[in-house]
């Protein structure tokens, strides 16, 4: 737990925070989807582990996520059977995965996923587990967000305080600021 807690507080890279909470739930993987809603599509921020025996960063590097954002309101429940994702609502649903929806707000921002090698019934405190997890994930998206967005807006102010710049240059007559001719 102590180590979850480091990865989340540190910001560290998110293979890294996924192999942390894979590690706690006792999983065989698990992953950070974020939600891209100009493309529609939920795209990996990081993934660890495996699903059904098959490398999980893998899989989700071919587009097959979808099914995580099939419910916004509570998580989904997913098996994979002859090449093929089934998806469920029910947690008693053999699965071999949980998807379990990242909040910030009201506003969906993505999903956490937690593998295993082979489909049971999901217990409730697995996603009971998960959806913990899910809620500490948010808000590091939340703070990403956060910081990007300070980011930019720093960098719009020091493009506008250049603009000023070369205007009062331009007003004074072209001298250099400091420089105005005394006569």
């Amino acid at each position: 737990m102590r180590a979850f807690v480091d990865a989340v507080s540190t910001g560290a890279e998110w293979t890294l925070l996924c192999e942390r909470i894979a590690s706690l739930l006792g999983t065989s993987g698990a992953a950070v989807l974020r939600w891209d809603p100009l493309g529609d599509v939920g795209r990996p921020l990081g993934a660890h582990g495996s699903w059904e025996g098959e490398a999980l960063e893998r899989l989700l590097a071919l587009g097959r996520c979808e099914w995580a954002f099939a419910l916004t309101d509570g998580p989904a429940f997913a098996r994979q059977s002859e090449g093929k994702i089934r998806a469920a609502r029910d947690p008693m649903t053999r699965a071999s995965a949980v998807s379990v929806p990242l909040h910030v707000g009201p506003e969906r921002v993505g999903a956490l996923v937690c593998t295993y090698s082979e489909p049971r019934a999901i217990a409730r405190e697995d996603v009971a587990g998960s959806e913990l997890i899910a809620l500490c994930v948010a808000l590091v998206c939340f703070q990403q967000d956060l910081t990007a967005t300070s980011d930019r807006q720093a960098k719009r102010i020091a493009r506008l305080m250049d603009d000023i710049e070369r205007m009062a240059i331009n007003l004074r007559g072209g001298a250099p600021r400091g420089e105005m001719g005394t006569s």
